[in-house]
């Protein structure tokens, strides 16, 4: 079988003729970044071929690459099959990069402290010719005198019977019970010698398909203690969800169940060596994730997902021990995942609406997590209604000449002087830039719009007399960045194709809006909040997503950024164990529409693929804004 050797670092990788570039790559290790999920049509999989046999397409890649470029070698990862033994240098542009990943919890309401799980100091009299009480029972009668649950609701596993007598008496008989409620009663734990009552503690995790955040925080008084954060290793198997099914297919279920494992043990080490705690003191874990996330992690297969009729396994809350999926924590310490509402509404929502609070109140709120797909959910205490859809790469910078994920070097704030069209901008870590991430695009086209340089439908106005409004190789395109600005080397420019892209993943978003609305016989007027989750959403300037119609227009004090929900509600199910028990009954609250079924969400889309909308009564202060703009032009 060939060889591919990867330059800078050579790494090799042996795999049989008619591999990918790109699975070569995986296979050898390399974090290749694939937004479009390796379908060609992003061009961040960027390659030089410096020797052997390969086979691609080259009308492919002059779609992406200068001819310079081609005549150096460059293709598409995902593209190019490996013939023979082949070299391969891989630009770093061309790796995933450290990413701006949100652990921080803006704004996390107080929360009373209510664990599941609790340590009981006692001091207990030895046992005696008269007083023969076997040790279980004298245990967890001290337990029961310390305010802890009865005994006949404690159950206590075998193998700490095994090593308790052993513990009892090496003691002294002074020892720490740990005990937590589960579903039927309560279990113990673990037994310590002495008083560890003060060690207490719990951890909540966000699984995300792309990243994995954790937190751990003391239950005996409800401190973060530490964080961490870092990518899931389950992308060397594939970038999106669907992929992965489709590993988890080929006998690959396991090695994903290990994988995300280890993406979340890779943080949970990172958080106790900052904190300087014992990841054996952690006895709880509240996991929040996407539904296929939560099978794979489970070791559940998901395959039944992706076909229809589109089922899971398991949508309710469940429960297991740390040790049986190889958690590192505690081997007996309860590991919670979030329940699910379908496929597409999953653990990871749950989380967000609990974290915004929304399932508690009487006005109806419309909460949004933006990615690569969307998730929308519409209601209030007593209903919701929810729905999800492909927003397409585009905001997470695929199909965008220049777009980038958020790693350094992306641009995520733009500005741009109406009379000079010179922009403003600021990049991640503030160094050169490389490109634009989904937040830079939207006040990209913000800004262009209030400017007058683009039409309501995307359209760039080559009338314009200026250096930066300019004919691009195949499209029209406005210079962001000169070559001399830039760390690439190039001019950094979106295109008018770029803009369609994004006109279009906005549409997708926003006629889902207005289907939850129309599905509830409801009309923007009536939100009382919109609530934005997700890296993407927290980075997002809310003016401008209302000015090109991401979402509907309603007063911006009442758009708020909640940031990462799903960490937000993992520790609030961590530390609250009343608002972990309202879970099941969210998800059960919510109903799902399933978009391509709903006759209307057609139109809607449709109506929405315009900046912001071909109904400008909707927009009524973008309206005033697009005269203003009229005005000016004469």
């Amino acid at each position: 079988m060939p060889t591919a050797t990867f330059l800078p670092g050579y790494r090799k990788a042996v795999v049989p003729s008619g591999t990918t570039i790109l699975d070569a790559a995986r296979a050898a290790g390399l974090p290749m970044n694939v937004v479009c999920g390796g379908q060609g049509k992003c061009g961040k999989c960027l390659v030089f071929i410096k020797d052997g046999t390969v086979s691609f397409d080259i009308e492919d890649c002059r779609r992406f690459f200068s001819n310079n470029e081609i005549a150096s070698g460059a293709c598409l990862a995902c593209r190019a099959t490996i013939v023979g033994d082949v070299r391969v240098e891989v630009p770093a542009e061309s790796l995933i990069q450290e990413q701006k990943i949100l652990v921080e919890i803006p704004g996390m309401k107080e929360v009373p402290l209510k664990p599941a799980v609790w340590k009981y100091e006692v001091h207990l009299t030895p046992p005696s010719l008269d007083d023969t009480t076997p040790d279980l029972a004298r245990l967890l009668e001290g337990i029961e005198g310390q305010e802890g649950p009865p005994p006949n609701r404690i159950y206590a596993p075998l193998e700490v019977l095994c090593y308790l007598p052993q513990v009892l008496r090496r003691s002294g008989w002074h020892v720490t019970g740990t005990v937590a409620l589960v579903p039927g009663g309560y279990r113990l734990l673990n037994v310590d010698e002495g008083d560890t009552t003060g060690r207490l503690y719990g951890a909540a995790v966000d699984l995300g398909t792309t990243t994995v955040v954790a937190y751990i925080r003391s239950l005996t008084d409800g401190r973060v203690l530490a964080t961490a954060s870092n990518y899931n290793r389950q992308i060397s198997c594939g970038e999106d969800i669907l992929s992965r099914v489709n590993f988890a297919r080929k006998s690959g279920l396991s090695r994903l169940q290990q994988l995300a494992a280890e993406s979340i043990n890779e943080s949970l080490k990172s958080a106790s060596d900052a904190g300087g705690i014992d990841l054996e003191e952690i006895f709880e874990v509240v996991i929040a994730g996407n539904t296929v996330m939560t099978h794979l992690l489970l070791g559940i297969d998901p395959s039944y997902m992706i076909a229809e009729p589109y089922i899971p396994v398991v949508r309710r809350m469940l429960s297991t021990a740390a040790g049986r999926i190889g958690i590192a924590a505690h081997r007996n310490a309860g590991v919670y995942t979030f329940p699910a509402v379908s496929n597409f509404i999953g653990g990871d929502i749950i989380a967000d609406i609990l974290a915004s609070g929304m399932a508690d109140r009487d006005e109806v709120s419309l909460m949004v997590d933006i990615g690569t797909n969307f998730e929308a959910v519409l209601g209030n205490r007593d209903w919701m209604l929810s729905c999800a859809g492909a927003a397409g790469p585009a905001l997470e910078g695929g199909e965008v000449l220049f777009g980038m994920r958020a790693n350094p070097g992306a641009i995520e704030r733009v500005r741009i002087d109406a009379d000079t069209l010179t922009p403003s901008y600021s990049t991640i870590n503030g160094i050169r830039p490389r490109g634009i991430c989904g937040s830079g695009l939207i006040d990209l086209i913000a800004e262009l719009i209030r400017a007058c340089v683009i039409d309501r439908t995307g359209q760039i106005n080559l009338e314009i007399d200026h250096p930066r409004v300019r004919k691009g190789p195949y499209h029209p395109e406005f210079v962001v960045a000169w070559k001399k600005e830039t760390s690439i080397g190039k001019d950094i420019v979106i295109t008018e194709n770029d803009i369609r892209n994004l006109i279009m993943s906005k549409a997708a978003i926003h006629g889902a809006c207005m289907t939850l609305l129309d599905a509830a016989g409801l009309t923007p007027r009536d939100i009382g909040r919109i609530y934005f989750s997700g890296a993407f959403g927290n980075y997002l300037n809310k003016e401008n997503a209302i000015t090109i119609g991401l979402i509907p227009e309603v007063p911006l004090e009442r758009v708020e950024n909640i940031g990462n929900g799903a960490i937000t509600g993992a520790n609030i199910a961590l530390v609250n164990r009343e608002r972990r028990k309202a879970l099941d009954g969210i998800a059960l609250r919510i109903t799902y529409i399933e978009l391509n079924t709903e006759p209307s969400f057609m139109d809607r889309y449709t109506s929405s693929c315009f900046l912001p909308h071909t109904d400008l009564a909707l927009f009524p202060h973008v309206q005033q804004m697009l005269e203003a703009c009229r005005a000016r032009q004469g």
